[in-house]
């Protein structure tokens, strides 16, 4: 009887099935001026994560008010204000993430510009992009015409212009007495920046104003704790009032949100 041949691939062990794509860690960069929310976002966003099972890297670099570094545990910190020693702190960051793959929420003071000089130096976002890592732009805007000049500059030449952009009008900047809607269609929406930002494919979210915002962070409150009007032994309560402002607030961040919650750590 004729066996039948075999083909030399049958002795072939089989190809492995395919795996689910690595997922890309994220390098959250909240940017703007000083005084828009950054740390409050930052806030928010980490607790999010947290309340989620994941568990970002938190960088606080604000050289005046290291705010984060009060609000959560293991936060990490350059050694000094100096400039070469922030350089050098961002560098150690950036080896840790491209090594060991978390998610990482870097807060700069408003308007640092250490940032922007290393984006330039070492070709960061094409650099980083390249190696699997999804940079993620969140800039804080009030309804100030001059907010427009961080962005702008992080913007010419697609210095920090990644695909992953989050324009942030907080409505908390707004003036008492008039609407978020008519503060910002005035000023920064009608301006080129910020219509070519989207353009390119960035997104925008709208920040709901929190009355007790500063209570909440003057007091070391979560957000979570605040809701529930939970304050530490010692403590007076923040009142069933603010904790529901801030009960209200979650949800309405968590809407407002939704549309870029892709790019959230």
């Amino acid at each position: 009887m004729t066996r039948p041949k075999r083909n030399p691939s049958d002795d072939m062990p089989p190809e492995p099935a395919p795996g689910p794509a690595e997922r890309r860690p994220k390098l959250v960069l909240p940017m703007g001026r000083g005084s828009r929310g950054k740390t409050m976002l930052c806030r928010w966003m980490i607790e999010r994560a947290l309340d989620a099972g994941r568990v970002p890297v938190v960088a606080d670099g604000d050289r005046t008010n290291q705010s984060l570094a009060r609000a959560f545990s293991s936060v990490l910190s350059p050694p000094s204000a100096d400039d070469a020693d922030v350089r050098e702190w961002i560098a150690g960051l950036v080896e840790a993430l491209l090594i060991e793959r978390q998610d990482t929420v870097l807060d700069l003071g408003g308007g640092d510009l250490v940032l922007k000089g290393l984006a330039r130096e070492m070709d960061l976002l094409p650099w980083l992009t390249g190696l699997g890592v999804e940079l993620v732009a969140v800039h804080l805007i009030g309804a100030a015409s001059d907010d427009m000049a961080f962005l702008y500059s992080m913007e010419e030449g697609g210095l920090l212009a990644p695909p992953a952009t989050i324009l942030v009008l907080n409505e908390g900047m707004v003036p008492p007495g008039r609407s978020p809607h008519a503060a910002f269609s005035a000023t920064v929406q009608a301006h080129p920046i910020l219509a070519a930002t989207v353009a390119r494919g960035a997104r925008v979210v709208s920040m709901p104003r929190l009355e007790p915002a500063s209570e909440v962070e003057e007091r070391g409150l979560t957000f979570v704790a605040a809701s529930e009007n939970r304050v530490p032994a010692g403590q007076p309560p923040l009142g069933l009032w603010r904790a529901q402002q801030v009960a209200l607030w979650r949800r309405r961040m968590a809407v407002a949100f939704a549309p870029v919650e892709e790019w959230l750590p």
